[in-house]
């Protein structure tokens, strides 16, 4: 290759990198563009052009604000619906297929044009919030929580309730709200299950960790009692998953779980102490590593779990402080298992944390079988997800053939990649005629 040549070829890729591309020509007019939603059953995207846009082929981008550790939107590819008046895209995002977010989540939308001759662009981005709107519903707000009801007088009381317990985990735990919380107080049980698909029929309750949200169904004659006391446990499960959030650990057994969210309820309740009580006096206590896992299902052992969980973490704050919780909760965070955060942090495993426990509540020592050992993950290679499955999936239209991206056209081949065979031909051009010139001389 000449230098001639190879120098006129990198101007022209200087020229193309400055010049306005493919990808920066302006929207084509838009007559509609608009997401209908029927919550919580389906959200219907419908975009309108004039009939004489040069545009053919249209994608849907969308997404919901949410705490993932992959934040990836969906993209479908919708068909062009031509007609004597427009152009249309229209297509239907059916949540039963996927779940619905819950009431207050922000959606956003926008779409992927390409014309005739290869140029795309993108619409401006749009949003939305997801509402339940059969109730008419009234605000309170406090401490990064806001609190949502339509039935009784209710939401004053439970957002104090909130508040109570947000400011006990923070003075006894010293665990702070990392990101404001919304709660909807629902009339009834009922009317929150019809607001979500599937949750199951005895669902009083759901959170919505990733959307830091919960939803409860609270009568106002339960409210002073029941309410308060859930509405306190729910916070409490947020606020330790916020503080200990990972995309590499996080797991936490369910006895640290359940009972860092008893105790942020306050003092315990007589259910609460009559089952620590009972189980003291027989010496019926679950081994605490059975705790680790699911609690029983019989209602008379899961109070009697749900009990001991309460003590076993009274009994870390009360011995060791809020600073070693918090480096437990870390611990847990950055991937240990329990058995190693425990001894990270309190020198002891679950065994040894069971033993001192029983020994501070005057019980007999229990044998302890030795803990088996871990196998070696280096035997069976595996990969591991990150976070939980994305509750907006890719559509399996969209995954099996994405549209081709128009920044890999000529000029690319050229001035990427395929500039480095020209490169090397340059040089070696180059300097085949410095050899040439040098010999003349000679």
């Amino acid at each position: 290759m000449k230098p001639t040549l190879f120098l006129w070829l990198l101007g022209l890729c200087a020229l193309t990198a400055v010049s306005p591309t493919a990808a920066q020509t302006a929207v084509p007019p838009i007559l509609s563009n608009q997401a209908i939603v029927s919550y919580p059953n389906n959200v219907r995207f419908v975009l309108e052009l004039p009939a004489d846009t040069a545009v053919t082929r249209a994608t849907l981008r969308y997404d919901v604000d949410k705490t993932t550790c992959l934040d990836a939107a969906a993209q479908v590819p919708v068909e062009l619906i031509a007609t004597d008046a427009s152009l249309a895209a229209d297509w239907t995002w059916v949540m039963s297929r996927s779940g619905n977010p819950p009431p207050g989540t922000t959606l956003w939308w926008e779409w992927a044009l390409t014309d005739t001759a290869g140029n795309e662009t993108i619409t401006p981005r749009q949003s939305l919030t997801f509402s339940d709107d059969r109730f008419d519903w009234q605000s309170v707000t406090a401490d990064g929580i806001t609190l949502h009801w339509y039935r009784g007088d209710v939401g004053p009381m439970l957002l104090e309730a909130a508040t109570a317990g947000l400011a006990r985990l923070e003075d006894d735990m010293g665990i702070q709200l990392q990101n404001d919380v919304q709660f909807y107080i629902y009339g009834s049980a009922a009317d929150m299950r019809d607001a979500v698909l599937y949750v199951q029929d005895w669902a009083g309750g759901v959170a919505f960790d990733e959307y830091n949200t919960i939803l409860i169904g609270v009568t106002p004659d339960s409210a002073a009692d029941w309410g308060r006391s859930t509405v306190r446990h729910e916070l409490a499960h947020l606020v330790t998953g916020q503080f200990a959030r990972s995309c590499v650990g996080g797991y936490r057994p369910t006895w640290l779980e359940e009972g860092l969210a008893m105790y942020a309820e306050g003092e315990p309740t007589g259910d609460i102490l009559e089952a620590l009580n009972q189980a003291q006096a027989d010496n019926s206590f679950a081994p605490l590593r059975s705790l680790n896992g699911s609690f029983p299902a019989h209602s008379e052992a899961a109070g009697s779990a749900y009990a001991q969980s309460y003590s076993v973490v009274d009994y870390l704050l009360t011995t060791y402080g809020r600073d070693r919780m918090q480096d437990l909760l870390l611990a847990l965070a950055a991937g240990r298992s329990t058995d190693q955060a425990l001894q990270q942090v309190y020198g002891v495993n679950v065994d040894g944390l069971e033993a001192a426990w029983r020994a501070a509540m005057g019980l007999p020592e229990r044998p302890y079988p030795p803990t088996p050992t871990p196998i070696s993950a280096a035997a069976v290679p595996t990969i591991a997800p990150m976070g939980r499955p994305a509750s907006l999936p890719t559509p399996p239209a969209a995954a099996a053939t994405p549209p081709p991206t128009h920044s890999s056209g000529p000029g690319v081949s050229v001035c990427g990649v395929g500039l480095a065979p020209l490169l090397v031909l340059g040089g070696v051009g180059a300097q085949a005629s410095r050899t040439k010139r040098r010999r003349s001389r000679l």
